[in-house]
């Protein structure tokens, strides 16, 4: 196969020479000169031709590499710490015959291990939803003759035939066009569809969404026809690349994974030291060995919060089933506590922050100036403001159909659509003015003139009022006509109509178009493109026939009536829900392919930027990582990116040290959301690439329910700390007293009757009713007062943050009431001082949890019953314990039955430890204040 090169050093005398694609801009080459690098011609490749450029380029298909094998996945899962330490725990238990917890810790792991594995497959499945875009069948032209082959054999220099509803079957570069538009939003971000031209762009590092001379696989054709010379298939698309980059995004562990894996090596390297302290103290104290070992084992095990994986999977599940019910659907559990850590959440503009829909939010005529918001109602406008309302209406191949739901329905251009909904805001529907006025010629439009002209038979004539809902327009139309038979409504791009218009309508009549005139149009016009808006102007002219009418007799001594400003404007909840961010210090981010200055103006409206500054994707691709990680730290906007600047900005915020969320709905979004500690998909308009590739779909598509989602995340992670504060305190307790027990006696002198304060049993059955049960009632605890008004945690503080001296004190305060109240017994010669300290411990884990349920505030001021799971478990503990003292069940423990007396007693040990933690809650209200987030900085 003959190498490509440049268009003067191909041979003119083998023009069918086979090819290699090259990497180069063919937006900068004329279709000729295309056409020649390609070594094809109009008429298409030859079936030889073809045949050997697949033999050599392969099938046009996107190719699924470096997917993890299922089994490397599950391997995956089993040899995190935190599962290592439960195997290990399981296999100790097993050691000391326990087969019934031993059964427990495997059913966990094994939860775990399937939870994890289920959530990376269904990850792995993002690269299956990009190969749904493909095409099966396209037309292509080739020998001369037009026929229909499957789009896997198409081959660089193909001629492909493109007309509305077709999807792009590969990358090519526009030959021919008549009016073809495409809609490549799901690529480029690009809010409605580009209509494409076929000239050359000249410009180096052009961005995707302004290649107004490319089209590109997997975007859909909405207008007009076209043809197209492939440049680029498969692996070599811009959707090959998109591929690519998902493939080579590696898979992080999320801040809760990172901060229970640190958990975990600590509580193995604890639990390991004092296991051997444990097995040394009582061989010194005379105690045999093979005792020892099985006690220090157990006392080993005792610092292990079994139940952690277990808590932390139901807490997740229960917020993953809050945040459904405010429309966030979790495809991956671990997401859930991702979201509370959020420092930064990189946007999405269309569809997420905006409504994705055109909308008419300026209306401008003779020097009036009306800005529309949600809601507006035109009914009651003046009229030449319905009379600017009904051209657009009427000038316009859109329509609007009513749905079940009530809600119209767009056919057509997007920018039309808008109009329409604008007219009918104004009282005016189409159908209804086309019954009145029909059209009866009509000069489409075309991307040379930038505009189309529509002409009208006017049934009325001046001085007639007519009759209908309408009649107040139409009566400005009969004066508008005047005498004429027929009107026409030309529209289209400002500047050009202005050329054309020798009159302005004005108060009800036209006076001539004056310098000043102009400069106030162009003023206005000029405006509202700074704003990022599409600016349409709309005029017309009277007309006596249409019989011999072209664009230059049709198109000329124009009435000017108003300027349209069209844009997709904000959600009306997204401001709030911003300044929420701003407030939780949450940095809001916008990353979209939409133009700068629409991108600018949005999120100035919203409050995610202060100024104008905007940083394109050209820039981007100029800036080292340096000079891009300055940037980022300034800059809240940025647009016309690619899929490879979205995953620089992500990364780059990143080694900065920030979790980053990141939205998205195209395919385009894919790497990024990949990338990001957490992805969210749209769940309307999200392609099945992005939602593949995302943590989290939004089932409203809407802004405000991210920030929801950080408010649920945030709830859970204070509920895991809670539990993990509560499980280690409580097993800091049970340690202490395994190990000063015998030092105690070794200090005083007493008998000493057993080397160890409690039997292994014993210990395993505290953990399973405290940290198991209790530790599952935390998971529900609602949020706490001002939980959006805080900085998030920092992705390298670990669990213990802010509360490690609080959860040492604690356990030390248990562990010294369980001793006293068994010395105190073992001392006056009761016999049941173990139960005792047993009983002691659970009791106080029961008053502990209800003082953990707040770091902060007093169990009174949260509310004593507001976790009524809680209690509920509290009670079943209760009980429990009972059954173990009084039940055949004290025999095989090792307890003895309590009188009221000493049960009384525990309880008000727990008590006091109670009021103990209430005490210092209140000097720690006292001495500060809650922080606030400060604001994070803003472009």
């Amino acid at each position: 196969m003959a190498p490509l090169t440049t268009a003067a050093q191909i041979d003119p005398q083998t023009p069918e020479a086979s090819i290699e694609t090259p990497v180069l801009d063919w937006y900068q080459q004329e279709p000729s000169t295309a056409l020649t690098m390609l070594a094809s011609t109009r008429e298409g490749l030859s079936d030889n031709d073809a045949a050997e450029r697949f033999a050599t380029d392969g099938p046009n298909e996107l190719i699924d590499r470096g997917t993890k094998h299922p089994f490397l996945i599950f391997w995956e899962q089993l040899t995190t710490v935190m599962v290592l330490i439960l195997i290990a725990a399981a296999g100790l238990s097993l050691v000391l015959g326990k087969f019934l917890e031993a059964g427990a810790i495997l059913a966990i792991v094994v939860l775990f291990a399937l939870l994890g594995f289920f959530q990376e497959y269904r990850a792995e499945k993002a690269i299956a939803a990009l190969k749904k875009l493909a095409v099966p069948n396209v037309r292509v032209r080739r020998g001369g003759k037009v026929r229909e082959v499957s789009a896997l054999d198409l081959v660089p220099g193909d001629i492909v035939l493109l007309e509305a509803g077709n999807v792009v079957p590969a990358d090519v570069r526009i030959i021919e066009s008549a009016n073809l538009r495409i809609q490549e939003a799901a690529l480029t971000g690009e809010s409605e569809p580009v209509e494409k031209q076929i000239g050359a762009i000249t410009g180096q590092d052009i961005a995707l969404g302004d290649r107004r001379n490319m089209g590109y696989m997997g975007t859909q054709v909405t207008y007009g026809r076209g043809v197209a010379a492939v440049v680029a298939t498969g692996m070599q698309t811009e959707l090959g690349k998109i591929a690519t980059l998902i493939q080579g995004v590696k898979t992080e562990m999320t801040p809760l994974q990172q901060r229970l894996d640190r958990v975990g090596k600590q509580l193995a390297g604890g639990g390991t030291v004092i296991a051997l302290i444990m097995l040394v103290m009582g061989v010194v104290v005379g105690e045999r060995w093979q005792d020892m070992l099985l006690t220090a084992i157990s006392v080993a095990v005792a610092v292990i919060p079994e139940g952690l994986p277990a808590v932390v999977t139901f807490t997740l599940a229960l917020g993953a089933q809050r945040m459904l019910r405010r429309n966030a659907l979790i495809r991956k559990l671990p997401a859930v506590e991702t979201l509370g850590s959020v420092t930064i959440i990189c946007s999405d503009k269309t569809g997420t922050l905006t409504k994705n829909s055109m909308t008419v939010t300026v209306v401008d005529v003779a020097g009036q100036h009306l800005e529309l918001t949600e809601g507006t109602t035109l009914a009651n406008a003046e009229q030449s403001v319905k009379l600017l309302l009904a051209g657009g209406a009427l000038c316009n191949d859109a329509q609007l159909q009513t749905t079940t739901d009530a809600e119209p329905r767009m056919i057509g251009d997007p920018t039309e659509g808008a109009l329409l909904v604008a007219a009918t805001q104004g009282g005016m529907h189409k159908e209804m003015l086309e019954a009145v006025l029909p059209r009866v010629a009509e000069l489409p439009f075309d991307s040379d003139r930038k505009r189309m002209t529509t002409i009208h038979r006017v049934p009325i004539v001046a001085g007639r009022r007519p009759e209908g809902e309408s009649g107040s327009v139409l009566e400005e139309l009969a004066l508008v006509a005047g005498e004429a038979p027929l009107i026409g409504f030309t529209k289209g791009a400002v500047d050009g109509l202005i050329g054309l218009s020798t009159h302005v309508w004005e108060q009800g009549r036209a006076v001539p178009m004056t310098a000043v005139l102009q400069a106030r149009i162009a003023s206005a016009n000029d405006g509202m493109a700074r704003n990022g808006m599409r600016v349409l102007g709309v005029a017309f002219r009277p007309f006596t026939s249409a019989d011999g009418l072209n664009t230059e007799t049709a198109e000329c001594e124009l009435v000017f009536i108003g300027l349209l400003g069209i844009i997709d404007p904000p959600r009306s909840e997204v401001k709030a829900a911003v300044a929420t961010c701003v407030t939780a210090g949450i940095r809001p981010v916008m990353i979209t392919g939409d133009h700068p200055l629409t991108a600018s103006y949005i999120a100035r409206d919203l409050g995610i930027a202060r100024d104008e500054r905007v940083i394109t994707g050209t820039q981007l691709g100029e800036m080292n990582d340096a000079e891009l990680s300055e940037a980022v730290k300034q800059t809240s906007v940025f647009a016309r990116v690619s899929p490879e600047h979205k995953l620089r900005i992500v990364g780059a915020l990143q080694a900065q040290g920030h979790v980053v969320a990141m939205t998205g709905d195209g395919v385009n979004d894919a790497p990024a959301l990949k990338k990001a500690d957490i992805g969210v998909a749209m769940g309307i308009t999200g392609t099945d690439v992005s939602k593949e590739a995302s943590d989290m779909v939004l089932r409203d598509d809407n802004f405000a329910t991210i920030v929801a989602a950080v408010e649920e995340g945030r709830v859970i992670y204070d509920n895991v700390r809670r539990f993990v504060k509560f499980a280690v305190a409580g097993n800091i307790g049970k340690v202490l007293v395994m190990l000063v027990w015998p030092i105690l006696f070794f200090v005083t002198g007493l008998p000493l009757v057993a080397a160890v304060a409690l039997l292994p049993l014993q210990l395993l059955w505290l953990n399973l009713m405290t940290d198991g049960l209790l530790g599952l009632s935390m998971g529900v605890e609602p949020a706490e007062r001002n939980v959006m008004q805080r900085k998030p945690h920092a992705p390298t503080s670990g669990i213990f943050t802010g509360m490690g001296a609080q959860t040492v004190w604690v356990g030390v305060a248990l562990g010294a009431l369980a001793l006293a109240v068994g010395c105190a017994y073992y001392t006056a010669g009761q016999a049941q001082w173990q139960t005792m300290m047993f009983t002691t411990l659970a009791f106080g884990q029961m008053f502990q949890a209800l003082a953990t349920r707040s770091n902060r505030e007093s169990l009174f001021t949260i509310g004593v019953f507001t976790n009524r799971v809680m209690w509920g478990v509290i009670a079943l503990v209760v009980v429990l314990q009972m059954v173990a003292l009084y039940t055949p069940l004290a025999l095989f423990l090792g307890l003895q039955a309590l009188s009221l007396v000493d049960v009384l007693v525990c309880v008000v040990l727990g008590i006091i430890l109670f009021v103990a933690v209430e005490i210092e809650k209140f000097f720690l209200r006292s001495r500060s204040v809650t922080p606030t987030a400060p604001v994070p900085p803003q472009a």
